[in-house]
């Protein structure tokens, strides 16, 4: 496999200083890249970083991460303490707790049915007027938020509508600057799955 052009490295290491990308899923991605796209490192490096930007944020941040260089060990389960960052992290879990868990079934459920009837409809060439998809109810966000090996549990300050249950996907990448532990708050900035789709988004969690 190809070493990646420093260039790639620092570039990384200045965007998203923690946590560090793991050397061997980074040459991975760029031997994949060049034997994709047969791109030139002289002439071509935009749309290189351009692919290893979204192989990233598309990635498992188990695979793609260095363990221990992200969320501090020290900071998990502390009482108080502060988290300098930016940190990279990505949504494992996410659940609204201002409902039972039972309401949150009986959607979900619903939800499931409206697929299955729409399949059905699709399948008959039905193209008549539907019904919206049912919503969860919202209240407040937890989530569960992962730097590929330290997981570490925020819920909403206030309302963040860039978030909402069953639409925001798992995976869904966050880097945030710094993050106060026991009430204070957070700022963070959201950013989506592929490359194309990035919403910067001044946001507000802390920690439950």
């Amino acid at each position: 496999m190809a070493p990646p052009p420093t260039e790639v490295v620092q570039w990384l290491r200045r965007t998203y200083p923690k946590p560090a990308v793991d050397p061997e899923w980074l040459e991975g991605c760029y031997t994949w890249i060049q034997d994709e796209l047969h791109l030139n490192p002289a002439r071509d490096m935009p749309t290189i970083l351009e692919n290893v930007n979204t192989q990233l944020l598309e990635s498992d941040f188990a695979d793609s991460m260095l363990g221990g260089t992200g969320i501090p060990h020290n900071a998990l389960g502390a009482v108080h303490a502060v988290i300098e960052g930016p940190i990279l992290v990505e949504i494992v879990e996410m659940t609204d707790i201002g409902h039972s868990a039972y309401s949150l079934l009986q959607v979900y459920e619903s939800r499931a049915e409206y697929r299955k009837q729409a399949q059905l409809r699709d399948a008959n060439g039905d193209e008549g007027q539907q019904k919206p998809m049912p919503k969860y109810p919202r209240s407040m966000l937890q989530f569960q938020l992962s730097d590929g090996v330290s997981v570490l549990p925020a819920i909403e300050f206030k309302t963040l509508p860039e978030f909402e249950l069953g639409e925001t996907p798992l995976g869904c990448k966050v880097s945030w600057g710094v993050f106060a532990i026991r009430r204070p708050t957070t700022c963070v900035a959201l950013l989506r799955g592929e490359a194309s789709r990035f919403v910067h988004l001044t946001l507000t969690l802390t920690t439950r």
